[in-house]
């Protein structure tokens, strides 16, 4: 070989090697705001793995430190608030975060400038889900960033400071556009199913499995955000059928039926008008059951139950896998909230006179929130 040849081999060989050291920019985000919400996600193996994911969790901690013990890499991860601090209410967080510039920093030091798509997950009876989820909102709208937010609001059977703090939050994100998905924290905790391995999938581990789906179709953030965007719906919730057998089921109409079996909000679907699907299926399945057919399916069945605007199916996610199992989420908006609110508000009223009193929010700051709600 000639030492020109060699001298260009060796060359090439640097610049590869050079621009695999080249740092990676995440484009997407998957975001935990609450003690609540990251316990749950930090046990996803699928999310902590993703190396094409931008993560952070955002929760209590003990003198800088998790609770849960990971690794250094995940603890970078972990955005902490001393446990000693006072976040039983979002203006007890927003004082904190007023306090504490290295919470700011850090949240400033993450490049979310640079992604086109985030999710976001908040438990938001707490008092840092609560007024970090609107924070967060208002950074990714600065930096034109497509961002959807699962929001799990109280039980019924939750006190009426955890109500306040709900509400509270899905108000102040609701004015500032954010797209919420609502989910029951009950609703969660009941949920009985199975995986697409068979295997028995219980309680708010479901959480989980929907993240992970969702993380997989990467136009979610946009298609989502366009569909909800399009009709000025800014809240939704979720039905679904997970690792549900075709053939047990005996058709796709009998698995649409089981998913009104388990909702995730206690919601009116006469009242819907728009909806969002996201099916995942083995790729064998494909022309057995075409995207068309599901999107015919979807309509017929929902046009039994109420008149939608607009029906998205979005493009199914194909696997490999030798099973007949389906993962399907329906994701239904423009539905009636004033029922639901109404109860809160209700639950709420002490502990909203008693923050109007002390002077953390005015009656009719309040009342237009509520009013944002309702419309």
């Amino acid at each position: 070989m000639s030492a020109e040849k060699m001298t260009f081999d060796i060359n090439a060989s640097i610049l590869k090697h050079i621009s695999m050291l080249k740092p990676m920019f995440p484009q997407r985000a998957i975001i935990s705001i609450g003690d609540y919400s990251s316990q749950i996600l930090l046990k996803s193996t699928d999310i902590s793995e993703n190396q094409e994911l931008l993560r952070f969790f955002i929760q209590k901690t003990k003198q800088g430190k998790p609770k849960s013990k990971k690794s250094n890499k995940e603890n970078n991860e972990i955005i902490g608030i001393d446990e000693k601090a006072d976040t039983h209410y979002w203006f007890n967080v927003q004082k904190y975060i007023a306090e504490h510039d290295a919470i700011v920093e850090k949240l400033k030091g993450k490049p979310i400038d640079k992604l086109y798509g985030a999710i976001m997950v908040a438990s938001l009876w707490e008092g840092v889900g609560s007024a970090l989820l609107p924070d967060l909102t208002a950074r990714f709208q600065e930096g034109d960033v497509n961002s959807v937010a699962f929001a799990i609001v109280p039980s019924h059977l939750q006190p009426p400071d955890a109500q306040f703090n709900a509400l509270w939050s899905m108000a102040k994100c609701r004015t500032n556009g954010l797209t919420q998905i609502l989910m029951e924290r009950e609703a969660l905790e009941n949920y009985v199913g199975v995986d697409r391995k068979g295997s028995i999938l219980k309680g708010n581990s479901v959480l989980n499995y929907i993240v992970e789906l969702v993380l997989e179709k990467e136009e979610f953030t946009q298609e989502f955000f366009e569909l909800s965007k399009s009709f000025n719906l800014k809240m939704f919730t979720a039905l679904v059928a997970t690792g549900a057998s075709l053939k047990v089921y005996g058709s796709f109409k009998n698995i649409l039926d089981t998913t009104l079996l388990r909702p995730f909000m206690p919601f009116d679907i006469s009242t819907a008008t728009t909806l969002y699907v996201l099916i995942r299926m083995p790729l064998h399945m494909k022309d057995k059951l075409s995207q068309s057919q599901i999107e015919l399916s979807i309509e017929e069945w929902f046009s039994e139950k109420t008149n939608l605007k607009s029906v998205h199916v979005s493009e199914p996610i194909y696997v490999e896998d030798p099973s007949d199992r389906i993962d399907l989420i329906l994701f239904v908006g423009g539905f009636d909230l004033t029922a639901i609110v109404s109860s809160s508000e209700k639950k709420a009223k002490e502990i909203k006179v008693y923050a109007e009193k002390n002077g953390y929010i005015k009656e009719k700051e309040w009342q237009e929130l509520i009013k944002s709600l309702a419309d």
